[in-house]
C-alpha cells in the first residue's frame, strides 16, 4: 500500500470519527479491499476468509473512537485485523474439532450398518434352526414374506389363533436363541 493510499484512509476515518457518512461508506468500501489481501496473505484461500472480513470491519466500526488522527492509520486497522484472524482461526479450529466429515460419516455408517445386517441375518439365520419347522414355516410367512394372519392360517390350513400361538412362541424362542448367540 502507497503512502498517499494510506493517508486516505486515515483522512476518511477521521471523517467516519467525526460522523459523516460518506465517508463511513466509502472507508468500508475501501477497507474490505484492504483486509481481504491482508488475510489472504497469510491463511491464504480458506472458506471462512470473508468470515475474517468481516468481523474485522465490524471492529472497526466498533473501535473507531478508540483510534487516534495523531496516529498513523494502517498500522492501527493492521492490529485489529490480525486480532480478529486469531480469533477466526480459533473458532474455525473449534468447530473442525467437532464437525464430522459428512462423506466419511456417511461411509461409515453405510458400512457399519451393512455389517450389522450380515451379522444379524447370520444371527437370524441360526436361531431359526432352533424352531420347529411349523414354527419357521409361520415365522416366514408372517415375518419374510410379510402376509397376514389370514393368509397364513388359509395358507397352512389353521386357525387364525392357532397361528398366532405358534408365531408367539415362536418368537419368544428366536429371542432367547439370540440372547444366547
Amino acid at each position: 500500500m502507497s503512502p498517499e493510499q494510506e493517508r486516505a484512509l486515515g483522512v476518511l476515518m477521521a471523517r467516519t470519527q467525526r460522523a459523516d457518512a460518506v465517508a463511513c461508506d466509502l472507508l468500508l468500501e475501501e477497507l474490505q479491499v484492504v483486509i481481504r489481501r491482508f488475510v489472504r496473505r497469510r491463511v491464504g484461500d480458506v472458506p471462512w476468509l470473508e468470515d475474517a472480513v468481516q468481523e474485522t470491519l465490524i471492529a472497526v466500526h466498533r473501535g473507531r473512537h478508540s483510534w487516534n488522527p495523531a496516529r498513523p492509520f494502517v498500522p492501527w486497522l493492521y492490529a485489529v485485523a490480525q486480532s480478529r484472524l486469531i480469533d477466526v482461526i480459533r473458532r474455525e479450529r473449534r468447530v473442525a474439532a467437532r464437525e464430522v466429515n459428512h462423506e466419511k460419516a456417511l461411509a461409515a455408517a453405510c458400512e457399519h450398518s451393512v455389517e450389522a445386517a450380515v451379522l444379524a441375518g447370520s444371527e437370524v439365520r441360526a436361531a431359526m434352526t432352533s424352531l420347529s419347522p411349523p414354527q419357521r414355516r409361520i415365522v416366514e410367512l408372517l415375518k419374510l414374506e410379510e402376509r397376514s394372519i389370514q393368509d397364513v392360517a388359509s395358507a397352512l390350513g389353521m386357525s387364525e389363533g392357532n397361528v398366532r400361538v405358534i408365531a408367539h412362541r415362536a418368537m419368544a424362542r428366536l429371542r432367547r436363541a439370540m440372547g444366547k448367540a
